[in-house]
């Protein structure tokens, strides 16, 4: 039986993606070996958000052609849709495909079998309107299930090389989706977390469907306990997302918003759409929509230009926001953007040194919003043993995002279980199981 391998780059969506691909081999009798293994097929899903991305996508193509010179490698993901030529070069590469008409990659597969000629499959994704539907049935954790809606953004931020090798904003079929989530439940799964490029673009270019259509439609699917939703901008939670999230019992209470910048003069820079005022007092609805609510967000610090006044003000507006955790990234500089050629690039060492400071500011809000917590009981789905922490232990998210730690057995993974909260942590909190609503949908309402 033939055999691939499959090494991913990046994001969430492309690890998506990649499983979305594996299927198409699996369907055609392929099995699946670990990448360090000698496999018949390797196939390389490719991130290029930064430079460094770049590289290693490369390291890791000549790994695979060193591994089994006679095997077919094939190339996919953002690097690949926006360097084709570059991959073309590396000797011993057999096939590049962007991030479009990868339901072909078989027929591909099997045309260079014959033919031993490289295919340069890449082709303009700027063209492209339609979403490239492919299911994931199952994934690795039984827990969560991923669920791709969207893909592609509109937004060109200055920083940003994504709409490149993405392509612009398009959504999945509405049917679709509903079908997929329904398989996914009947596979096991009680929580979906809803995912995308630009997740909450969703609908913009579908005739009077939102998002929050789409939640409200997921409501209605019988044993779906839970619905994440895995980021989603400020300007795009507007009056019907709002109601979705104070009246949909199965909406977590998490919500990821992408900051980037705390100050009006980087934000406008940087080509977001929003002041630091709209984000403020879009938060300000969102938590009165949804109290206790926990927001967490991305932050980028050191764009060009930022003085230290406006990283002043950008960590004085954290605070006062008070998310629940801030994942922090020092500025880097992505070829091809704008942000790369602008003059005031900010010198390494400051850099570094903002990022601690607010990762430390991250870790006390963390902290602050976990105590709020304690001896509440909240609704944690286990996702397995936590043998770091002696025998017997589960971990497992609650829908506000705590990564709770519990006296449990294996049994629980997958259940819905009522959980006290016993003490509050940074990354992780204890707590103490209540009780096991399990499969009886509906008795945690």
């Amino acid at each position: 039986m033939p055999s691939v391998a499959f090494y991913t780059l990046g994001c969430k969506v492309n690890f998506y993606d990649t499983e979305a691909i594996w299927q198409l081999f699996k369907n055609e009798g392929y099995e699946q070996v670990d990448f360090e293994q000698t496999a018949d097929v390797y196939l390389i899903n490719t991130c290029t958000v930064t430079n460094t991305g770049d590289k290693k996508s490369r390291q890791i193509i000549r790994r695979a052609v060193r591994r089994n010179p006679e095997a077919i490698i094939a190339v996919t993901g953002c690097y690949a849709q926006t360097s084709p030529a570059e991959i073309m070069d590396i000797p011993g590469v057999d096939l590049v495909i962007g991030n479009q008409d990868r339901d072909k990659i078989i027929p591909f597969v099997n045309e260079i079998r014959e033919k031993r000629e490289p295919i340069n499959a890449v082709r303009n994704i700027m063209k492209n309107r339609v979403f490239e539907d492919m299911d994931v049935p199952s994934f690795a954790d039984r827990t969560r299930a991923f669920l791709k809606i969207q893909d592609g953004c509109n937004n060109f931020c200055t920083f940003c090389i994504i709409p490149w090798s993405r392509g612009l904003s398009r959504s999945r079929d509405p049917k679709s989706i509903i079908t997929q989530a329904h398989q996914l439940v009947e596979a096991g799964y009680k929580e979906i977390v809803l995912t995308g490029i630009h997740t909450g673009g969703f609908g913009d270019d579908l005739e009077n469907y939102r998002l929050s259509d789409l939640l409200w439609d997921l409501d209605k699917v019988d044993g779906l306990e839970r619905i994440r939703i895995s980021s989603i901008e400020a300007s795009q939670i507007d009056d019907n997302m709002l109601d979705v999230l104070n009246r949909s019992s199965k909406m977590c209470r998490h919500l990821h918003i992408p900051l980037q910048a705390g100050d009006d003069a980087v934000l406008k820079r940087m080509r977001r759409k929003y002041t630091t005022e709209e984000f403020y007092n879009k938060m300000q609805l969102i938590r009165q929509a949804m109290p206790d609510v926990g927001i967490t967000t991305d932050v980028i610090v050191g764009f060009p230009g930022e003085t230290d006044e406006m990283f002043r003000n950008g960590y004085n507006f954290m605070k006062e926001i008070n998310f629940s955790e801030m994942h922090v990234f020092p500025y880097s500089q992505r070829n091809g953007t704008p942000a790369s050629r602008m003059q005031d690039q900010i010198d390494e060492e400051v850099k570094h040194a903002r990022v601690r400071e607010l990762i430390s500011l991250s870790e006390q809000m963390q902290l602050a919003y976990a105590e709020k917590f304690v001896g509440q009981v909240l609704d944690v789905i286990p996702e397995g043993s936590k043998e770091s922490h002696g025998p017997g232990k589960m971990h497992g998210f609650s829908d506000n995002y705590l990564q709770l730690v519990f006296d449990g057995s294996e049994a629980l993974q997958g259940q819905l279980c009522r959980v006290k909260v016993t003490k509050a942590g940074v990354h992780e909190c204890e707590g103490q199981l209540v009780r096991v609503l399990g499969e009886a949908s509906g008795a945690a309402m």
